[in-house]
């Protein structure tokens, strides 16, 4: 395939995504609504998730390049001062979820007859919980 042609296709697909999470996500809970969009766009849109999801991206050799790469950067402090956690804890958190999502968004577009999206969205909430768990040191939240 033509790599010029490959670019073009992830570019317009990456403008895509950003538009359809933006008009789906819950501006009370942009976290947690961040991830039920994609979700939810793994279901719709299964093929543009994938070609999404599994684009080739230049200069990544880390999870902190990924997470530089991929995520919007006032995230992490809006996550602090609504959970009351560190910047750190915050960044962390957003990371786990970043990859969590990624991963059982995959899952979810690949699968048939498909897994339910309640099924899908419950384990996400799991997910989320658990790694907020972390983040915090065990402790419970304010």
């Amino acid at each position: 395939m033509i790599p010029g042609l490959c670019r073009d296709v992830a570019a317009r697909v990456r403008c895509f995504v950003r538009e359809f999470v933006a008009e789906r996500i819950d501006r009370d809970d942009l976290f947690r609504g961040t991830g039920r969009a994609y979700i939810q766009l793994a279901k719709e849109q299964p093929h543009l998730y994938k070609i999404f999801i599994l684009h080739r991206r230049e200069g990544i050799s880390s999870l902190e390049d990924l997470y530089r790469a991929e995520a919007d950067s006032g995230t992490a402090g809006l996550l602090a001062d609504k959970l009351g956690i560190s910047a750190e804890q915050a960044r962390q958190l957003h990371l786990n979820m970043l990859i969590y999502t990624i991963g059982i968004g995959t899952v979810f577009s690949v699968t048939t007859p498909g897994i339910s999206a309640d099924e899908i969205y419950g384990q996400q909430e799991s997910a989320y919980e658990a790694f907020l768990n972390q983040a915090m040191g065990g402790k419970e939240r304010k």
